[in-house]
């Protein structure tokens, strides 16, 4: 591995794990994390590749936010969130970034399982996710749920993406 890659590396764990944590606390991902994250990434595509290592940055900061963006738009995920998805594809690329993303969702979707459960509210959840999943039908299912109830079904996803970033670069340093 790069010089720049080991660094580009170690910023997405140090700040999806920062994120994380702000994340839990306050429930929201910060911009002053994020967009620095995103440029340092562009930056170091340029670095370590010219021109070409920048668009590939860029290019990898577009296709990691594709589907989170679309999920905001649905106000399924937060604005910071897809922010972060997108500073890792530029630190990361593509590849490694779309891993994080899907190892995220996956880790995203056992702990709400858990969080829901554990709240008793495992049926609300279930229900809020066919009615984002079913669009406009839907929104006549979420009419009736109480605005307490559409909060306390909410998860906070920055842990998750820490968790998934550690994990796939771990796995890519040691087994990869």
């Amino acid at each position: 591995m790069s010089f720049t890659a080991s660094l580009s590396a170690c910023i997405a764990v140090g700040i999806t794990l920062l994120a994380a944590g702000i994340d839990l606390k306050t429930g929201r991902i910060p911009n002053w994390l994020t967009v620095p994250g995103l440029i340092l990434g562009l930056v170091l595509g340029l670095v370590a590749g010219q021109l070409t290592g920048l668009l590939l940055a860029l290019a990898g900061a577009l296709a990691t936010a594709l589907v989170p963006l679309l999920l905001f738009k649905m106000k399924a995920m937060g604005g910071g969130d897809v922010k972060l998805f997108a500073a890792l594809g530029a630190l990361l690329g593509a590849e490694a970034a779309l891993e994080i993303e899907m190892a995220a969702f996956m880790i995203g979707a056992v702990w709400g399982l858990a969080v829901w459960t554990q709240r008793g509210l495992l049926g609300s959840g279930l229900l809020a996710v066919a009615g984002m999943a079913l669009g406009r039908l839907g929104k006549r299912w979420r009419t009736g749920e109480k605005a307490a109830t559409a909060k306390a079904v909410t998860i906070r996803f920055g842990p998750a993406i820490g968790a998934a970033t550690l994990a796939v670069i771990s796995v890519r340093v040691f087994w990869g």
